[in-house]
């Protein structure tokens, strides 16, 4: 029961930390959970809800230390760095869609089961990327 409140907290903190998107930034929206995006989690069909799929939840801050999952950010992406005990690798946009439909990263290792599979259209994925990279 603690961890519930913890973990609502930290989505309350979070949400009051980040400054509300542009109106016409779509990948802001989509980040924080303005817009709403369909996912599930990997090896389980159902439908996840809306709430817990927003980028913000688990990719907050700029930093590595301390953090659920790794910072969606220009230095975090695009760096060359062994991710998961696979290759060298960075990120670009093809591979991170990749990563957000369907959990593989750019060395082609599953990302771990937490990491939703995202059912987004190419549009968005880009808008996406463009914003995480403006980070």
């Amino acid at each position: 029961m603690a961890h519930r409140w913890v973990g609502l907290a930290l989505v309350a903190m979070v949400t009051v930390a980040h400054a509300a998107c542009e109106p016409r930034d779509l990948g802001c929206a989509i980040f924080d959970g303005e817009h709403l995006m369909s996912a599930h989690l990997r090896d389980d069909d159902r439908t996840l809800p809306a709430w817990t799929t927003r980028c913000v939840n688990c990719h907050v801050g700029t930093s590595k230390a301390a953090a659920f999952a790794p910072p969606l950010t220009r230095e975090s992406l695009l760096g060359e760095t062994r991710r998961r005990g696979g290759p060298m690798s960075h990120y670009d946009p093809i591979a991170f869609c990749r990563a957000i439909k369907d959990g593989v990263d750019p060395a082609d290792i599953v990302l771990r089961r937490a990491m939703p599979r995202y059912k987004i259209a190419d549009a968005q994925c880009a808008a996406l990327w463009q914003f995480v990279m403006s980070r």
